[in-house]
């Protein structure tokens, strides 16, 4: 059994709640408008929030997609309202979403691998086989007046080279 859920149609009754953020629209790169959240993917045995399915409104073939909430901020331009740093197309690259996928632990798995593998595909400014920013090496920080390397020691040059692979 899958450990996933979905709010779906739950509605908080406690009036304590903060606002449910089901409905409010998500800004893409350029402030283009990407949809509206639909739905909230939680881990049961945490309650953690663990995607927030986003509906295009039809601009997207699959009509629905996923952003992890620490992808997510408030949106600078629209009070009330989300932002991401995406785009459309790098969203057309995602693995469709199909929700019955949250039933099967396996095939969860599969599609959670290849979704990882979509965000940080494309120009996202990262070395080869890692999620970091890039760390630039000691010879790509070149000594000039007011750069960061002309502020390292020599020891520090050698423990950034040491830690990219």
């Amino acid at each position: 059994m899958s450990h996933y859920g979905l709010l779906r149609d739950y509605r908080f009754e406690d009036l304590s709640t903060e606002d449910d953020i089901r409905g409010a629209a998500v800004y893409g790169r350029n402030d283009e408008k990407l949809g509206k959240i639909d739905d909230v993917i939680f881990d049961h045995s945490t309650g953690a929030i663990k995607y927030l399915v986003v509906d295009t409104g039809g601009w997207f073939s699959t009509k629905k997609f996923l952003v992890p909430p620490h992808r997510l901020h408030s949106s600078a331009e629209h009070d009330g309202d989300f932002a991401v740093n995406a785009d459309k197309q790098q969203i057309e690259a995602f693995p469709p979403y199909n929700e019955a996928d949250l039933k099967s632990d396996e095939k969860w798995k599969n599609y959670e691998k290849k979704f990882d593998a979509a965000w940080h595909a494309g120009p996202v400014q990262h070395r080869e086989g890692s999620d970091h920013d890039v760390t630039p090496t000691a010879d790509e920080m070149p000594e000039q007046a007011g750069s960061i390397g002309s502020q390292l020691t020599p020891s520090e040059r050698a423990e950034i080279d040491s830690r990219i692979i």
